[in-house]
């Protein structure tokens, strides 16, 4: 019984937060008595599957937020700001993520879930036009996490989810950087634009080649103008090292 109401949950894409069908109607869908259901819904409940609240129903259980932040992004917080080098580790993780929610947004997503990406991908547009570069690059963040949840991948969307403000600090030292390098984000715009096209289009295997373009142009652009800057900061140094002597 509780592997049937499982299946049902994972038939009708529920996220967390969803509300189940009321106990006549998922007893009627399961075939099965409501007392039954009852006691495998008790079951899910003591496991942290679902939540029941009287006179309310049940809905789906939300994934344990604080013990992921408190395991994954808190401690990784600190160390980012101490050493810049972690944003190279955040690309990576990003890499495997963005592709792979990208590649399973193609499949699933819904209308809600496109007109989502799509108003995410508009206010992109319209904050970097106003020049408004950290309200963009959580817009940039918003787009990405919208493109996890369109994925209906509990455990995926959750993961992204709660390192959000690693994600919004690495997007921001990156738009800092790269922006120091003309055109780019006209480049960045086709980029984005490029996986939306194809998450709309339902085309899977496009988006996640589009996602790992986008974040191997970002990588590579910060890569350079890092390059850049240390030695015009080691051309400095000699400077002033020849002036002394």
């Amino acid at each position: 019984m509780d592997v049937a109401l499982e299946a049902l949950i994972a038939r009708r894409k529920l996220l967390p937060g969803a509300r189940l069908p009321s106990e006549r109607a998922l007893a009627e869908a399961l075939g099965v008595s409501r007392n039954s259901l009852r006691e495998a819904m008790n079951r899910l409940a003591a496991r942290g599957r679902i939540t029941i609240r009287p006179r309310a129903g049940a809905t789906l259980a939300e994934p344990p937020a604080q013990w992921t932040e408190r395991m994954i992004a808190a401690p990784l917080a600190p160390l980012m700001k101490v050493d810049p080098g972690y944003d190279h580790d955040i690309f990576e993780v990003r890499e495997a993520l963005d592709g792979t929610a990208a590649y399973h947004a193609a499949r699933r997503a819904d209308g809600v879930d496109k007109d989502r990406i799509r108003r995410r991908f508009d206010a992109m547009e319209k904050l970097h036009g106003a020049g408004d570069l950290l309200a963009a690059a959580h817009a940039d963040a918003a787009f990405h996490l919208a493109i996890a949840h369109a994925s209906h991948n509990a455990v995926l969307t959750h993961v992204m989810s709660s390192l959000f403000g690693l994600l919004h600090t690495s997007i921001s030292q990156s738009r800092q950087k790269i922006y120091a390098v003309p055109l780019t984000f006209d480049a960045l715009s086709v980029q984005h634009r490029s996986i939306m096209d194809r998450i709309l289009a339902g085309d899977a295997d496009g988006a996640r080649d589009a996602a790992d373009v986008h974040l191997a142009f970002v990588r590579d652009t910060v890569r350079r103008v890092e390059e850049d800057l240390a030695r015009d900061a080691r051309a400095a140094a000699a400077r002033d090292v020849g002036d002394m002597l």
